[in-house]
């Protein structure tokens, strides 16, 4: 009889809707458990992206190191000519300054990178509460970055192309 008498109650609180409550309780925790593993998706894409930057940055920096290297000694080799004409006193200059530039260059790609290695820190830290404004900034700051990596890319190719160009001049310095 106890038996009929629960069953009927389980029948009729299905019926009154009771049953589906509980079930729509669970609903939001289930939803912010999928949230909250959309979110850790989307940093984990965050910090793979940043990654690839950072690969850029970090071969900028070992072309402007070459590059910088290649011009110290190109320098020494001029410094080392004990006919320094006029011709090589330019090419002197010209190749200082693109060492500067190359140093510069250098010294800001590392910094870059430092940078990003502490935002990818931040991003792949475990347990971080990102909001949606904080993630929509950490994508602005890595979208800013990875174009900063090609004008930088695009600005040392144009310095590689100078130096080639420099150890082209003809020996005349009045062409």
């Amino acid at each position: 009889m106890r038996r009929v008498r629960m069953l009927a109650l389980g029948t009729a609180l299905t019926l009154l809707g009771v049953a589906p409550v509980y079930t729509a309780a669970q609903q939001p925790a289930q939803m912010q458990q999928q949230n909250m593993q959309q979110q850790m998706m989307r940093m984990q894409e965050q910090v793979h992206q940043l990654n690839r930057v950072m690969e850029r940055m970090s071969g900028i920096q070992q072309r402007a190191q070459a590059m910088e290297r290649h011009m110290a000694q190109a320098m020494e080799q001029l410094q080392t000519n004990q006919q320094l004409a006029e011709r090589n006193a330019f090419q002197l200059r010209n190749q200082e300054r693109l060492r500067n530039m190359a140093q510069a260059m250098n010294d800001g790609a590392q910094e870059m990178y430092r940078a990003m290695e502490q935002l990818r820190n931040m991003a792949g830290e475990p347990g971080a509460a990102w909001n949606g404004a904080m993630e929509r900034d950490m994508l602005q700051l890595r979208e800013h970055w990875q174009e900063m990596a090609g004008d930088l890319e695009d600005g040392l190719q144009i310095m590689e192309r100078l130096r080639d160009r420099i150890h082209q001049q003809p020996d005349d310095s009045g062409s």
